[in-house]
């Protein structure tokens, strides 16, 4: 099990939507540069940018480039990322991130637990740590 922070859609929504550069340039190079490989799974956390750039304010330890992008950047890159999702459904899972963190996790376990082959052996426990 590999996981990522960011891949391939990330570079849609940022570079493409985004930066507004030809979302066909900007998937053909991605899709080269993997292979074609895609994830069995993308974790959306769903929050309008105000929301979630009050949280990057609230931790106090600044912004960076990425964050320091105008709210209409933000928007457009929620709406990339929503219309992946939304054009590949079985492939996402689309999460409300104003909710709990224990409920999001509680849904990213479920989910996970059922691409990974059944085994006794180890069972998915506890996660040590999520931060909102």
């Amino acid at each position: 099990m590999v996981i990522s922070d960011r891949y391939v859609d990330s570079s849609l929504a940022y570079q493409g939507a985004g930066r507004t550069l030809p979302v066909e340039e900007v998937s053909w190079l991605s899709s080269w540069a993997t292979g074609g490989l895609k994830p069995d799974l993308v974790v959306l956390l769903d929050i309008t940018p105000d929301v979630g750039l009050g949280r990057v304010v609230s931790r106090g330890a600044g912004t960076d480039r990425l964050e320091s992008e105008s709210v209409p950047f933000h928007e457009r890159v929620r709406w990339a990322f929503l219309d992946l999702a939304g054009a590949d459904p079985k492939r996402y899972l689309v999460l409300d991130a104003t909710r709990p963190a224990d409920e999001i996790t509680t849904a990213v376990v479920e989910r996970v637990s059922g691409l990974l082959p059944d085994t006794d052996e180890q069972p998915m426990g506890e996660l040590s740590e999520v931060r909102a």
